[in-house]
């Protein structure tokens, strides 16, 4: 891998907050959203007049509007039918880039001029062939954060640093990535720096929930709120015009407030705004609520850990076996989630030092050994000889050439750039200088390890 040159911003898009960091060496600044002053933006956009706001701006508008507030836009990616906002149908990239060009604009801030390299993460479910991560791809590119580099959400999370003793090398870690919108599960083997230890971290297997996290909790618990509230709160949340989904807003927002509180309260209450109910919860009621949703991530947990087990016997190989469990996400701090785990994974539980900011930390440190890994083409290079290069396994996409048929390049020069299946960037180069004389395939192509993509003339070796 070659060395870093200049910052790196990563960015951690989630389904309730995107968070960001800007990496140059040994700095690494966590970004704030200039809205808030605080660690995240919302990922929520509103349309004022048809003037987008978005994170905490939007948030501070929704009531006054709420058909024009979307939130949860990492959900919506990859869906056909655009999102409504104000009457009017967007499409939730769109919304994505105006969330993301925020982002990038606070970094080119802080950082003082444009950022040369971005990583942006995504779940881990999400392969090559998914729409909603060229969607994603797409948003960024529109909003000015060019060429970045797809990281897996746990697969980042393994990198980040953990409270207490680290994790020696040559861990295998099973990341327990429980956040908003969704639940991310990988299982890493932690490279080292030692003699005969492999440097890079290994991905021994990912597995995914796409409707599973803090905000279908969010969901049933508001729905027992409006059971508890009886009929005088089934009146406000479903009264005409704007002032029935303003209270519904007003109930989810309500129902996450004491999900909170009761994270160190046996009971929580409080008056519901503008109708003087008191309504509450206790901690029984949340822990029954949450079950479902706790059993789903460790059964999908337990079938990841059967799969990769059954790989390594068929290779011939022992079963990993597991050190550690890195619980990273908002929603592990549910009450009751330690526990759960602990009975059903019997596996020692380590944190990273601020699980929310765990991902976007981790994808700085992933960034951090280098900005491109960089594929030397196989083979002797006689004259008009074809290149190739051995790609990582699956399908990649030939992004683009920089070298042109016809133009010369220097021992080492990147003739092309490729995303890997896992979502990595490539830069593809020649050993030895030569001539381009024609390329075998187009930007936007599914390119494989071998195949033949260019043929050049090397330049003679001098005697």
């Amino acid at each position: 891998m070659s060395s870093a040159a200049g910052p790196v911003l990563a960015i951690d898009f989630g389904t309730t907050s995107t968070r960001a960091v800007l990496s140059d060496g040994g700095r690494v600044r966590q970004l704030r959203e200039p809205a808030s002053d605080g660690w995240s933006w919302p990922s929520s956009v509103f349309l004022d007049e048809g003037v987008p706001l978005v994170g905490t701006a939007a948030e501070h508008r929704k009531r006054l509007a709420p058909a024009a507030y979307r939130d949860e836009l990492k959900r919506h990616l990859g869906e056909e039918v655009p999102l409504d906002l104000g009457g009017r149908g967007y499409r939730p990239g769109l919304l994505v880039t105006l969330l993301l060009q925020s982002v990038r604009q606070e970094a080119e801030r802080v950082n003082g001029a444009p950022v040369g390299r971005n990583v942006l993460t995504c779940p881990a479910s999400w392969g090559p062939a998914d729409p909603r991560r060229e969607e994603l791809l797409a948003a960024a590119g529109r909003a000015g954060i060019a060429s970045p580099d797809l990281v897996p959400e746990p697969v980042a999370a393994a990198l980040a640093p953990v409270a207490g003793d680290p994790l020696p090398p040559g861990s295998t870690v099973l990341v327990y990535d429980f956040g908003g919108g969704t639940f991310d599960a990988a299982l890493v083997r932690l490279g080292g720096g030692g003699a005969g230890e492999e440097a890079e971290h290994t991905v021994l297997g990912c597995a995914a929930l796409d409707d599973c996290g803090g905000r279908d909790l969010d969901a049933a618990l508001a729905a027992r709120l409006r059971a508890n509230g009886g009929a005088a709160l089934r009146a406000l949340l479903e009264r005409e015009g704007d002032a029935g989904p303003r209270a519904r807003l007003e109930l989810t927002g309500f129902a996450r407030t004491l999900k909170h509180r009761l994270g160190a309260e046996v009971s929580a209450s409080d008056v519901f705004p503008g109708s003087g109910l008191v309504v509450g919860l206790d901690r029984q009621e949340l822990l029954s609520l949450a079950r479902p949703l706790l059993v789903r991530t460790t059964d999908c947990c337990a079938r990841l850990l059967r799969r990769a087990a059954d790989e390594a016997r068929t290779a011939g190989a022992e079963p990993p076996s597991v050190d550690a469990v890195i619980l990273v996400g908002g929603s592990c701090e549910l009450p009751g989630l330690p526990e759960h785990l602990a009975a059903t994974l019997r596996l020692p539980l380590r944190r990273p030092e601020d699980p929310r900011t765990a991902v976007s930390q981790g994808a700085a440190a992933w960034a951090s050994g280098g900005p491109v890994l960089t594929v030397a083409a196989t083979g002797p290079l006689p004259d008009r000889t074809p290149l190739s290069w051995p790609l990582p396994p699956g399908p990649a996409t030939l992004l683009e050439w920089r070298v042109g048929p016809g133009a010369a390049y220097a021992a080492g020069e990147v003739l092309a750039r490729v995303r890997a299946a896992d979502g990595s960037l490539l830069d593809l180069t020649a050993p030895r200088p030569g001539t381009l004389r024609a390329q075998h395939a187009r930007p936007g192509a599914q390119v494989a390890g071998g195949d033949w993509l260019v043929t050049v003339s090397a330049l003679p070796s001098r005697p």
